[in-house]
């Protein structure tokens, strides 16, 4: 997903954030994203209330289960990820929050739900430790400056250390493109959502584990 600017800032890093700008932000970033396009279509009636109702939803239980939000002081870019191992959640859990994520976002919620039910499934198990960005967003005015310092900032503020990487899913061609600029490399299968929806394409920074020999 879109890369942030962090670079003329330093960002904040918190387990606690403004969780209304957190979502303002993504509502701007990802308005016109294929894959929320797909999710949430542009013709939604009340849209962006679905849309900040998926982001605050998502990132509230990514926040709950130990994730992290980095941003500059004033928002305009954000980064949303979970640490190593993170998050812990039972089955039970995780079915509260589909169910509700659902709910939130009207008619779009089956395929809402569906996003996330791929993006679980196709989570590489087989991964050393590693974030998992799961939000990277710049607000549309800020755009377009500091790529490759936002990621080094970023990476910075995850605090990695040797044998974490960083695991993503790019929402589109361009996205990807930025992200294998700034030195991720593509695994696994692309991700192709149903009904003849767009792909996300995972990627990770890091070593990513030995191909199994077989025999």
């Amino acid at each position: 997903m879109t890369l942030p600017d962090l670079s003329t800032t330093d960002p904040v890093v918190t387990g606690s954030p403004d969780l209304d700008a957190v979502v303002a932000t993504l509502v701007a970033a990802f308005r016109d994203d294929p894959v929320i396009e797909w999710a949430i279509p542009p013709t939604t009636l009340g849209r962006d209330y679905h849309l900040a109702a998926f982001f605050a939803s998502t990132t509230e239980f990514l926040l709950e289960h130990g994730g992290i939000v980095a941003a500059p002081k004033d928002y305009s870019a954000v980064l949303v990820w979970s640490l190593p191992g993170e998050p812990a959640v039972s089955d039970a859990e995780n079915l509260a929050f589909l169910d509700r994520l659902a709910a939130s976002t009207g008619a779009c919620g089956p395929r809402v739900r569906a996003l996330m039910e791929a993006l679980d499934a196709h989570h590489p198990a087989d991964l050393p430790p590693h974030c998992h960005v799961m939000f990277a967003a710049v607000r549309p005015e800020h755009r377009g400056t500091g790529v490759r310092a936002a990621l080094t900032d970023a990476l910075r503020a995850m605090r990695l250390h040797d044998g974490v990487g960083v695991y993503a899913e790019a929402s589109s061609t361009r996205n990807l493109r930025l992200w294998e600029r700034l030195g991720g490399k593509r695994i696994g299968e692309d991700i192709v959502l149903p009904d003849g929806g767009p792909s996300l394409y995972p990627i990770f920074f890091g070593r990513p584990p030995e191909p199994t020999e077989t025999r």
